[in-house]
């Protein structure tokens, strides 16, 4: 398995960017109220020491995650940690399958069983996996060129058609108490990044992972800015603070004069994809941490239990929308932050006192597939 570095990028973007595209400005309005765009500006000083600290850890390793963990913390102790990302990953897609199975009932299909959802994109996902990680990826980068550059442009189109920047103001009043946690909120989506632990490895030439972390990061800041600005400026705090998808009410407000309208229809086409991805990237961390951590002879046979699993917490994950909403300001954080950002500060802190290793050889990251018969 080998990614260019566009794929690479493609794929980070994909993992941090859809859901938090509809998502995080709604979770940090909750906690910031109308400067919650400034937290996002300043999430970008901590995105960059994670950048850095998942950078020295690939450097500092000879094989990708989980078998880094072996390397680091011993064969036990890093079986036993890779083990548990594995469930971890799967509550990642059963969370962000919920989330847009919560979307859709809500917004564009009400009547549809959501059986029907689950069931379409696990389909989808599972004939994904079963190609490969490359093909997925080649199917994202247009994803990524085509659904950023409509992100932006359906977004200006609603803040020129609803300008009140009156909304936004008195810039700077806030608790700073709030401000340190809506950071923080915006941080731990970066560290949904985390899985180039593995992938950097793929790359011809691991280095290159850590510009690309940044292009990332350079993505995501403005992207998530301009999202939270637009639905403060247009909707104001007290109605994006009632709905429960304040971003999608912003963008039915966009249309081009009288007759260009409705360009909401776009917006779900396009993140619908983005949404396989985000779906489908943790589900191949999934089968690709399985494999390794019980030296299994492939991981594409692994997707099939796993959809099983996938699908039915996606259900018991919550019975409303409601529930899905304190999933997303409580336990989800918190979760997040542990796999993303905690254990991997450990072992950065572990790998900080050790010598840079002789070989660079990603061998073991490429070694995932059968021989041919």
């Amino acid at each position: 398995m080998k990614l260019t570095k566009f794929q690479l990028y493609s794929v980070l973007l994909i993992l941090v960017a859809p859901v938090a595209y509809l998502e995080t400005p709604h979770v940090l309005i909750h906690t910031l109220y109308a400067n919650s765009w400034l937290a996002v500006l300043a999430a970008t000083i901590p995105g960059l020491l994670l950048i850095q600290m998942y950078y020295y850890i690939i450097q500092k390793s000879t094989q990708p995650f989980p078998l880094m963990l072996d390397e680091h913390l011993g064969k036990t102790l890093g079986r036993i940690v890779g083990a548990f990302y594995i469930p971890f990953f799967i509550l990642v897609c059963s969370y962000t399958l919920r989330l847009f199975i919560e979307f859709m009932k809500m917004n564009v299909l009400p009547a549809t069983p959501i059986s029907v959802f689950i069931g379409v994109l696990l389909l989808v996902g599972f004939v994904a996996i079963k190609t490969g990680l490359p093909n997925i990826a080649r199917v994202l980068e247009p994803t990524v060129l085509v659904g950023l550059s409509f992100s932006i442009i359906i977004l200006l189109i609603a803040l020129f058609n609803n300008f009140h920047l009156d909304r936004i103001l008195p810039i700077g009043y806030m608790n700073y108490k709030s401000f340190g946690e809506a950071t923080l909120i915006t941080t731990f989506v970066l560290g949904k990044m985390m899985p180039v632990l593995s992938l950097a490895f793929f790359l011809d030439n691991k280095r290159n992972s850590q510009p690309l972390m940044r292009y990332v990061l350079l993505t995501f800041i403005p992207l998530i800015t301009l999202t939270t600005m637009t639905i403060i400026i247009t909707r104001g705090i007290l109605p994006a603070l009632s709905l429960t998808f304040p971003l999608f009410s912003t963008i039915r407000l966009a249309r081009i004069g009288a007759f260009i309208q409705n360009l909401d229809i776009f917006f779900v086409a396009i993140w619908i994809l983005g949404i396989f991805g985000a779906v489908t990237i943790p589900w191949f961390m999934t089968c690709y941490v399985t494999q390794q951590v019980f030296n299994l002879r492939d991981y594409r046979f692994v997707a099939a239990p796993t959809s099983i699993l996938i699908g039915f917490l996606s259900i018991l994950i919550s019975r409303n929308n409601l529930e899905i909403l304190i999933w997303s300001h409580t336990l989800i954080p918190l979760v997040y932050d542990l796999f993303f950002i905690v254990i991997p500060f450990v072992l950065f802190v572990i790998v900080l006192f050790k010598p840079y290793p002789l070989t660079n050889s990603t061998e073991p990251a490429h070694k995932v597939e059968p021989p041919p018969a």
